[in-house]
């Protein structure tokens, strides 16, 4: 890991990649979560193959693959989306074959151009490690494009994407948006073949959204925590395969199939947790309404927690500031703490208490981490770059400030809302610590006031998790009393 950071921070070629995946995340979200809703993987997928003959094509006649890809992307999506809405009967066939047929044309091609283009084979396979500056560029324009359109026609989409029908009769051009949103899939395509390739395009493109799907109800905070989710992915998939020298592209896929699967399997044991027989009564449905009202703060805090661990890691590593990394350790132990209440909030009371249980221990786990960090740094001190410290800091208590208040009215509610109220709480109280760190630094010259914030902030999650522990025991007790 360290090798990693070190290269994250020095290396060009890393911080072109890991900007990539950020930005091909972005669209990832936004496109997938409909590509999810509409059931079209199938579809997506023949586009993400059949651009091979694009790219096949503009290779022979000495041209950028990327843009055949581009023009064979949109060429592909407009053919598919016609057959798509006139052949339906023969949808899946005619589908095959051009998906087979575009793949044909790029062999044949690529066979009669001299030589062996490494290039072009990266995008047949991925290579997120070989994003070239201009290729962040062309990203960034396609991601804008992509963002605006969705953002223009989100209501259109959403109607064509969940009952056609319904659409038609409020006047809505069902085919030419149906056309439109297969060209936003075709552009996302062509971003993504520069990550894993379009042997795998398919997989990133799903599987965050369809992760995202399990948790939440609503389009578009899908499309953030599928984006989100998709940022972690690639920048964990690059973490993990930079030491053992693997393949980025596959790494990411891996992990992000893990992901899909295990949430699955937490899905199902969650379903069957669930033991209300009948929602009709009044009660019941209150209480139902509260629990979406809970889930729909716990989505926005996780958001939140994960947006601020990113900025917190990256700019306390820029600024050496022992204090706004352990604050940022603490954010991303939050962040699975706000994750695993999301998990367990149908559960029944018992099982919230074991969870809650488990949610001190991963706490205390962090608050180790953080510890151990800070009396690493204590023998080796260096005085951190104030500026930085006091920006972000303030950033990050703004952004904290407004999770705890969303979770106030819940604190008392239940022992998972409570976890996750003191884990805010704790999030509030750490980033004042930063702010005073920042000050102490300014005013005595020297690295030791960030050294101690960074040891109170492992104190304070360590408090807290013993705190978090104790109500779990007490209420297990109880439980097991009656």
């Amino acid at each position: 890991m360290n090798s990693f950071l070190e290269a994250a921070t020095s290396q060009p070629f890393m911080q072109n990649a890991i900007a990539g995946g950020i930005l091909a995340s972005i669209a990832c979200g936004a496109i997938g979560s409909y590509v999810v809703v509409k059931r079209i993987g199938y579809l997506a997928g023949g586009i993400a193959h059949a651009v091979l003959g694009g790219m096949g094509i503009a290779y022979y006649l000495g041209r950028s693959p990327i843009e055949g890809a581009l023009v064979s992307a949109l060429v592909f999506a407009f053919i598919l989306g016609w057959v798509s809405l006139r052949m339906q009967q023969q949808e899946d066939t005619i589908i095959g074959a051009l998906w087979a047929g575009g793949m044909a044309v790029g062999i044949l091609f690529i066979s009669k151009t001299p030589g062996y283009n490494v290039e072009l084979m990266s995008f047949l396979f991925g290579n997120i490690l070989m994003i070239a500056a201009e290729d962040l560029y062309w990203i960034v324009g396609l991601d804008l494009l992509i963002l605006t359109i969705v953002f223009l026609f989100y209501k259109q989409f959403i109607a064509v994407s969940f009952d056609e029908e319904f659409a038609r009769l409020r006047g809505i051009p069902v085919e030419r948006f149906y056309l439109l949103f297969l060209s936003l899939v075709a552009l996302t395509v062509v971003i993504l073949i520069q990550i894993v390739g379009l042997i795998l395009v398919i997989a990133l493109l799903t599987l965050p959204a369809a992760i995202a799907g399990l948790y939440v109800r609503s389009l578009n905070l899908m499309m953030i925590l599928a984006s989100i989710i998709g940022v972690v992915f690639t920048t964990s998939g690059l973490a993990i395969s930079y030491q053992p020298d693997l393949p980025p592209g596959p790494t990411i896929i891996l992990l992000a199939g893990s992901f899909y699967l295990i949430s699955l399997i937490l899905n199902q044991i969650k379903k069957q947790s669930l033991s209300i027989n009948d929602c009709c009564s009044s009660l019941e449905k209150e209480l139902t309404k509260v629990q979406d009202k809970k889930r729909n703060i716990l989505v926005w805090v996780l958001i939140i927690n994960t947006g601020m661990f990113f900025i917190e890691a990256i700019y306390g590593w820029f600024a050496q500031s022992n204090a706004l990394m352990a604050d940022a350790l603490d954010m991303l132990g939050d962040a699975a703490i706000f994750g695993f209440s999301l998990y367990v909030i149908g559960l029944n009371t018992i099982w919230q208490s074991r969870a809650g249980y488990i949610k001190g221990i991963i706490m205390a786990i962090f608050a180790i981490g953080v510890l151990t960090s800070a009396f690493y740094r204590a023998f080796n001190p260096i005085i951190p770059q104030i500026t930085t410290m006091g920006v972000v800091g303030f950033l990050a208590l703004a952004a904290n400030l407004v999770c705890a208040l969303m979770l106030l009215g819940f604190r008392d509610t239940d022992v998972n809302m409570r976890s996750a109220w003191l884990c805010s709480r704790n999030d509030v109280l750490a980033n004042l610590g930063v702010l005073l760190a920042a000050v102490g630094v300014a005013w005595t010259n020297s690295p030791w006031p960030d050294l101690v914030v960074g040891i109170s902030i492992s104190g304070l999650i360590l408090k807290s998790a013993i705190e978090v522990m104790k109500d779990a025991k007490i209420e297990i007790a109880n439980h097991q009393a009656i």
